[in-house]
């Protein structure tokens, strides 16, 4: 494109990773993108970046360029991926209806967002020819910044993707109507980039293949804009998406985690690749290069996007090229990046605690003469287990129960979270290739543990379930805690006193084999601490399955087969009857049993994941990683 060779047909899409600095690329951006253009990626894009202050992008973790600060890190950003022998782009935006504050909150027409629960109103034909030049302005910086070209976003509800809307676009000027009316303003911004940045940088469009809303764009009136946005000869590529951010189903279906079907914008791609001369590229839960190569060979893309692989694991492509496929570490659709940041937080990942971190830092070899026990098999003891090898220790590994994974392995059996089945399975053979000594069904107590002499002692130990039964007057409802449960039955109440994922999934599970499911939950709605990517589709598929949900309510007591409940800012709440079991969900206390003991005894001994604070997998898996990273030549460390 433009007299530039992309080296793979495996690209980067764009992408915000939160590690900017006062809105501009700091060493940690730029190391985050160096490391995936070492990978061999064929081009990388930045995130949005608004070409005008935007309180969305306000937060100095995202890339903003509306001045000439941005052009040195630019320049940084640029030599970096340029040495490894890549391309870099940048991604430019108005978020239009998405915009959180102000009196300039605009859109193609009059709209509101369900997410910013805001009215934007119509821009005026003045305000687009201002745009027009803000776009300009910062296309020229991405020139002066050294950066390959630019793509322009006309994508997820915003400024540009109204325009394109049939849903968003109500206009009866000029700029509203036909497709010749709703891609004018596009097209004038097109027009206005392309000068800025020359005839020899790439000019890319990203746009919806489906909007995911009724009245919205779908696939047809994709290709059709697409044909004539590209007629402009200004356009060398198409990137299709879906979603639009100003709805809330659509705005987290664009970013769909697990169980959604892998490759699942594939056929919006092809419908505009049959539509269009310049190559089109794929995004949407592409986690292999198996799969992009069917996707390729299928033609139904000639680019393929891959954000969140190259999140969970940078190293994907050199791993598979060279047969290391089952060394990759799989993403799994946690979706923990994506919701990480919508909070406006730095990138993180259930699976990979390296992001923001220079390589410098990790897997630094420690001696061959240490040795290193890790109790439990969880995701923390996993990853524990595997750093310390990794590290040159001598590593065993014990577990109590049959089967590694902890109480990742009891969600797995869900019907959403059936995937993390597959990062249990590559702790396990990571393990194995590093030699670690794996003992199952272990009950160890201190003096079996003292008896190895281990340089260190790391706690995986877990947590357990707080139990708390409701009184009742007689035994005719069973009380469970979430792990314990019978397998089948007639009607059961799930009692959530904590709002996260945990009531949801405990629900889910027992929707599959039980005739009825009510969902009681204290906070203001389930798993209200959850981010909106997970809790959406959760929500949806708890619906979907027929579970019954009373938020705001707590379980008082149980008379006979009948659970009365109070509200939690005491409101009036129905009866739940009929009741067979109440399943509880309170939260849970680390197990710590073994610590006061190895420690009496003078061996260096740490507490990792839910031993040390119950929390999620994430944090479980970052704790055990940052805990090894801080291991000093002996095992010494002040664990």
């Amino acid at each position: 494109m433009r007299g530039k060779t992309l080296r793979s047909r495996v690209f980067l899409p764009g992408h915000q990773p939160g590690l900017a600095e006062a809105g501009v690329p700091g060493e940690r951006y730029i190391d985050y993108h160096r490391q995936r253009a070492r990978a061999g990626l064929g081009m990388q894009i930045t995130g949005a970046t608004p070409v005008m202050w935007s309180e969305v992008w306000a937060d100095g973790l995202t890339l903003v360029n509306i001045d000439d600060r941005i052009i040195p890190g630019y320049r940084r950003l640029a030599a970096a991926v340029h040495d490894e022998g890549g391309l870099m782009l940048a991604q430019l935006a108005h978020v239009g209806a998405m915009e959180t504050s102000g009196d300039a909150i605009l859109s193609a027409s009059w709209e509101s967002s369900e997410l910013s629960q805001r009215m934007a109103r119509e821009a005026s034909a003045e305000e687009l020819a201002t745009i027009v030049g803000f776009y300009h302005a910062a296309a020229a910086r991405c020139k002066s910044g050294d950066l390959d070209g630019v793509e322009v976003t006309m994508a997820h509800g915003m400024l540009l993707a109204s325009f394109l809307s049939p849903l968003m676009n109500r206009r009866t000027d000029r700029f509203g109507g036909d497709v010749e009316g709703r891609t004018l303003f596009p097209r004038q911004i097109l027009a206005a980039v392309r000068t800025a940045i020359g005839p020899d940088s790439i000019l890319g469009i990203r746009i919806p293949g489906d909007e995911l809303v009724e009245g919205g764009i779908r696939a047809a009136e994709a290709a059709t804009l697409a044909k004539r946005l590209v007629a402009t000869g200004e356009v060398d590529y198409v990137s299709v998406t879906a979603g639009n951010n100003t709805r809330k189903l659509a705005r987290v279906d664009h970013w769909p985690p697990t169980p959604a079907p892998f490759g699942t914008f594939r056929h919006l791609a092809r419908a505009v690749k049959d539509a269009v001369d310049v190559p089109v590229a794929t995004v949407g839960r592409i986690t292999t290069l198996a799969l992009a190569e069917q996707i390729l060979t299928a033609g139904d893309a000639d680019l393929i996007g891959m954000v969140r692989a190259n999140i969970a694991d940078p190293a994907i492509m050199p791993k598979t090229r060279s047969g290391q496929t089952r060394t990759v570490r799989p993403c799994i659709g946690a979706n923990v990046c994506i919701n990480a940041l919508l909070e406006h937080k730095s990138l993180s990942c259930m699976v990979n605690p390296e992001i923001g971190r220079g390589r410098d830092a990790i897997e630094q070899p420690i001696d061959t003469n240490s040795s290193a026990v890790v109790v439990g098999g969880g995701p923390a003891g996993l990853e524990a287990a595997r750093r310390l090898a990794l590290r040159g220790f001598a590593t065993i590994l014990f577990d109590a129960q049959p089967e590694l994974g902890g109480q990742m392995r009891l969600w797995s059996g869900t019907a959403s979270r059936r995937e993390f089945k597959t990062i249990i399975g590559w702790w396990q053979d990571e393990l194995v290739r590093l030699r670690v000594q794996i003992r199952v069904n272990a009950h160890l107590g201190a003096t079996e543990l003292l008896a190895l002499r281990p340089s260190v002692v790391l706690l995986a130990t877990g947590s357990r379930p707080i139990a708390s039964a409701i009184l009742s007057n007689r035994d005719a409802v069973s009380q469970f805690g979430p792990y314990n449960a019978p397998q089948s039955g007639g009607h059961v109440l799930v009692r959530d006193e904590m709002g996260r994922l945990a009531a949801m999934l405990t629900a889910e599970r027992l929707s599959e084999t039980w005739a009825k499911v009510t969902l009681v939950t204290a906070s203001l709605y389930p798993g209200e601490g959850e981010g909106v990517t997970t809790l959406y589709p959760m929500i949806r598929s708890l619906g979907e399955r027929g579970v019954e949900v009373i938020d705001r309510a707590k379980l008082v007591r149980l008379e006979g087969r009948t659970a009365f409940l109070t509200g939690t800012f005491h409101e009036r709440r129905p009866p739940v009857e009929n009741l067979d079991a109440v399943v509880s969900v309170l939260g849970s206390i680390s197990d710590t049993e073994l610590l006061q003991p190895l420690r009496a005894a003078e061996i260096e001994t740490g507490l990792v994941g839910d031993a040390k604070l119950p929390r999620g997998v994430t944090e479980a898996v970052a704790d055990a990683a940052s805990t090894v990273w801080s291991l000093q030549k002996g095992g010494k460390t002040p664990l």
